[in-house]
């Protein structure tokens, strides 16, 4: 479905040819903390966060903690300290950080249950997150997400995804808008599609207009996947792309906000993005691998934007 190409948008230093789009962008696919089994290992917090957004015309977001691989050294600890980590920059901007998925793993056993159950009915999360490996083990926490009526941020896109939300109907699903996602998950009105860096893997495609005669053109948003890629690009390419101006609101936006506000009608989109409580060089913010131009480097502990604060409550 989506055709294969190489990237080579022109760099400059360590910066892409890009300017900050008019339109403004809501972020439905954004991670707090730190993921440590990777090489280099990378992460981010709310002061650079806040500054990403500033740079790019992003007022708001649907936020989570980052993907397994994140500290667990004190086991289940650690993932109710991430948790709360989501939930205290939602308390501090809940202008911009709204929605709040919370995570929890299976290997914690009944732990990871109880932690999840807690993160909904203390925290006020609104739904939970999965990442790679997936399978069924994760009932059990979906079952939980479903009990409190949420929103699942699942990454699967085999005949898994099908069975899950054809199980869980009162579940909200966000779903990667993959070429399967579009030929076998586009029936289901429980799934929303997620455009991300690239549809089927590095190196293919977006076709915004056949994406919008699949699934419907109400039915996509705009997943930056901060801290992992630089989402200027995936800008790039939704404002350089040969759509109509309003399905690029739709993407970029206005779908983002009728979706947010279905689970927060009192929220209100800012006029604007967020004003960035910390001045970075450009170059640090937006450090890549030196392999990889569109995935970030920065590393919040130890990297060059040393910083151990990662939210407050203002």
């Amino acid at each position: 479905m989506f055709a294969c190409r190489a990237f080579t948008l022109k760099r400059l230093t360590n910066m892409i040819e890009y300017e900050i789009p008019n339109r403004p962008y809501i972020d439905m696919h954004h991670h707090f903390g730190r993921t440590i089994n990777r090489a280099p290992t990378v992460g981010v917090n709310l002061p650079m966060a806040l500054a990403r957004y500033a740079a790019t015309n992003t007022v708001a977001s649907i936020s989570m903690p980052v993907a397994t691989g994140s500290p667990i050294l004190n086991g289940a600890a650690d993932i109710r300290a991430i948790n709360e980590m989501a939930a205290g920059a939602r308390d501090a901007y809940p202008e911009v950080f709204p929605v709040v998925l919370g995570i929890a793993e299976v290997r914690f056993g009944e732990a990871g249950l109880d932690e999840l159950d807690r993160a909904f009915r203390e925290l006020e999360l609104d739904g939970f997150v999965d990442h790679p490996p997936f399978n069924e083990s994760s009932l059990p926490l979906i079952e939980i997400a479903a009990a409190y009526r949420g929103i699942c941020n699942l990454h699967c896109k085999t005949p898994l995804m099908g069975q899950i939300a054809r199980a869980f109907p009162g579940l909200t699903f966000i779903v990667h808008a993959s070429t399967y996602a579009m030929e076998h998950l586009a029936e289901l009105d429980n799934l929303v599609f997620e455009v991300v860096q690239f549809p089927d893997g590095r190196g293919t495609e977006w076709d915004f207009s056949a994406l919008a005669n699949a699934v419907g053109e109400d039915r996509i948003i705009y997943g930056g996947d901060q801290p992992y890629s630089d989402f200027r690009f995936l800008q790039n390419t939704i404002e350089s792309a040969p759509i109509t101006n309003d399905l690029k609101d739709r993407i970029a936006w206005k779908n983002a906000e009728q979706f947010i506000r279905r689970f927060h009608p009192k929220w209100r989109m800012p006029s604007e993005s967020p004003k960035a409580p910390q001045v970075y060089d450009p170059e640090i913010l937006w450090a890549v691998q030196s392999d990889f131009e569109d995935r970030l480097t920065v590393d919040i502990v130890r990297g060059p934007a040393h910083t151990e604060t990662l939210y407050w409550r203002r």
